[in-house]
């Protein structure tokens, strides 16, 4: 029951008549099998093709001993002649794109000797892993330069079928790991390779191909790259982004760099002066606090809600009281509620357990060091309660009956 397999002889083909041969389920789907099919299955780094069966939905197409099987959204109708259409766009993308990585995968191998251990296409990324984790910027441009040229160059890309008697005179980029006879794909004077995928008639089709990014991998180097409609589409959407940024920043698309270099210099410098400001108020209250707690106790008990401050800054105002001798601390802020409690070093109470209590009764968490902790509260006024709670385990644990300010 082998399927004839229509895409190697018309990788064009975007409709055709069959006959079904055989009906299953496979992988809790309706799936039928044809006498002959213009979908590729998955394999060999290529992802399936999907489509239409007399109008049901093709989901996945997988090939299972020579058979050739269609997935379906539903099961087809009685029948045994059916009528099949590609979801070109889909299959046009997957032959640009596996292409393009023949051409950028013996590119590499030129200029910078690095071979394609393993590739990946899907409908969101391309990548090749290449088997040098030293490569630079300028190795990995070069090759993209080549790749390129080749493009330009629109060189014929052909497949044919050769005997296992053949391969050793054939030069091919990697040696196959099965016998023949076997599908060689070659792009005219510069890539020969077995491969049973789907491609373009030349490498003018293919269109551009842009790298995007590369990533160390161990050993390896993993790249990401585009082709065809996949590199249209993300330079339209990197265009659209580069005149937004100069239409916000009021420059001309080329001066967004230095624009933004601006806006970072001064950003720096508003954070500098924001920072100052902030510890110069943290060092008030401090003051203000430390003045307003009553005197003449064993421990001062000092205890406030800043729901407009962020935590960091109630969080450096607590490091700041609990720095000082005699007193135990208990402060909340931000939103939601960080809550921060602190004994000065001579005090004994501990105030990760005093802290932990207190947001356990309130529905909130956290915990720490005996001399300092921090955790959150569900809202305001759990945070409140909570460091009312704080502090009178703080107090009781050291001797203390301070009072809140």
């Amino acid at each position: 029951m082998t399927t004839e397999r229509l895409y190697y002889r018309q990788p064009t083909l975007r409709s055709f008549t069959a006959q079904v041969t055989a009906r299953c389920e496979l992988r809790g789907q309706p799936a039928v099998a044809l006498d002959r099919t213009a979908f590729y299955p998955a394999g060999g780094g290529q992802p399936h093709d999907t489509g239409w069966l007399n109008g049901v939905p093709v989901v996945d197409v997988q090939e299972v001993d020579g058979t050739v099987w269609h997935l379906l959204e539903q099961p087809l109708p009685p029948g045994e002649l059916v009528h099949g259409e590609l979801d070109w766009r889909r299959r046009w993308d997957h032959m640009q794109n596996h292409s393009g990585q023949h051409v950028l995968t013996q590119a590499f191998i030129r200029t910078a000797e690095a071979e394609t251990v393993a590739w990946h296409l899907s409908d969101n990324t391309v990548t090749v892993d290449l088997d040098r984790s030293d490569l630079t910027p300028e190795e990995i441009a070069l090759a993209e330069a080549l790749a390129n040229e080749i493009v330009q160059e629109d060189r014929p890309i052909a497949a044919r079928v050769v005997g296992e008697e053949e391969l050793p005179w054939l030069g091919l980029r990697r040696r196959p790991d099965v016998p023949g006879p076997l599908r060689i794909v070659e792009i005219a004077d510069f890539d020969r390779v077995a491969c049973g995928g789907t491609h373009v008639a030349s490498t003018g089709q293919i269109g551009l191909i842009k790298v995007l990014r590369a990533e160390r991998q161990g050993r390896e180097t993993r790249i990401y790259f585009v082709c065809g409609g996949r590199a249209l589409a993300d330079y339209g959407r990197k265009h659209r982004l580069v005149r937004s940024l100069a239409a916000q920043l009021s420059t001309g698309e080329d001066d967004v760099p230095q624009a933004i270099a601006r806006l970072q210099g001064d950003l720096q410098a508003a954070q500098k002066a924001l920072r100052a400001a902030q510890d110069a108020l943290v060092a008030a209250e401090a003051e203000r606090l430390w003045a307003t707690a009553e005197a003449g106790l064993p421990v001062r008990a000092i205890v406030g809600l800043y729901p407009d401050w962020p935590a960091e800054q109630v969080k450096r105002l607590a490091l700041t009281l609990r720095s000082r001798p005699g007193g135990v601390v208990a402060l909340a802020g931000g939103s939601p509620p960080q809550v921060f409690c602190g004994r000065s070093d001579d005090v004994s109470a501990d105030a990760g357990q005093a802290l932990r209590a207190a947001l356990a009764a309130v529905g909130g968490r956290g915990g720490g060091r005996s001399e300092f902790a921090q955790g959150s509260a569900p809202d305001a006024a759990a945070a409140e309660r909570a460091l009312g709670l704080a502090k009178e385990a703080m107090l009781a644990a050291s001797g203390g009956k301070g009072n809140t300010p």
